[in-house]
């Protein structure tokens, strides 16, 4: 099903893509880098720019420069040198890697959904790597938009559309409220807490605030994997996804 890396053809946007869901590869910040697109949700064309499974380190140790405007995958644990998904390795499904777009790269990925802006659907599952298009297993379900980010990380114009699945609050509360803050990552801090928020929950970024509420990465002291609300352990759930179009 899927597209290897290998693959030589390289598109200008995901709406050129008339393949199955996988990988392909996207002109983004200058040059032709790996994506995944489900081309089975909502018409296609969706891109993967955030994953998260439990009991992985999340995106720990991700540097704020490269969660701005690298595109970041981790296929096993928490080393950020080598634990990176390169375009010499077979495409991977989607159970077995984290992901972390960088987000001055969003823009360019984006509104094809709604002209100029970036929709973003974003859901939870207890079942590790469902894909976007499979709703039956996904407990949490929302969709936004906005018009991109602030030089400090923060998500602009932002636009609640539809709660899609039972989301326990998160709509008001957690992942769509957090993106509005400033991205804080271990090596800057830019959240309102008086310490540094990236620190406390396993070298994550995140657009905290003090800190928790949303955090889909979250480790450290708490459990490693996606929250939507609060610190409780019961909030957790074995993966979340966010893409775009």
């Amino acid at each position: 099903m899927a597209i290897g890396y290998g693959n030589s053809k390289v598109y200008n946007n995901a709406s050129e893509i008339t393949g199955p869901t996988g990988w392909y590869m996207i002109k983004a910040g200058g040059k032709p880098q790996p994506f995944y697109v489900n081309q089975d949700y909502d018409g296609g064309g969706w891109v993967l720019v955030m994953a998260n499974r439990r009991y992985t380190a999340g995106m720990n140790n991700l540097k704020w420069n490269d969660a701005m405007s690298s595109v970041n995958y981790r296929n096993a644990g928490s080393d950020d040198a080598s634990n990176k998904i390169g375009l010499g390795v077979s495409s991977p499904s989607l159970d077995g890697f984290n992901a972390w777009i960088g987000l001055d790269l969003w823009k360019g990925l984006s509104g094809r959904h709604s002209a100029g802006k970036i929709t973003i659907v974003q859901y939870m599952s207890d079942v590790n790597g469902i894909e976007l298009n499979n709703t039956a297993q996904q407990d949490q379900r929302i969709r936004f938009e906005g018009t991109g980010f602030n030089i400090n990380g923060a998500f602009q114009g932002k636009a609640f559309i539809s709660q899609e699945a039972d989301v326990n609050g998160w709509g008001n509360s957690g992942f769509y409220s957090m993106m509005g803050n400033n991205l804080t990552a271990f090596d800057r801090d830019l959240d309102s807490n008086g310490g540094n928020c990236s620190t406390y929950y396993n070298n994550n970024p995140f657009f905290y605030t003090s800190c928790w509420t949303g955090n889909i990465f979250a480790g450290g002291g708490y459990i490693d994997g996606p929250y939507w609300t609060s610190s409780t352990s019961g909030y957790s759930m074995q993966y979340c996804g966010v893409y775009i179009k």
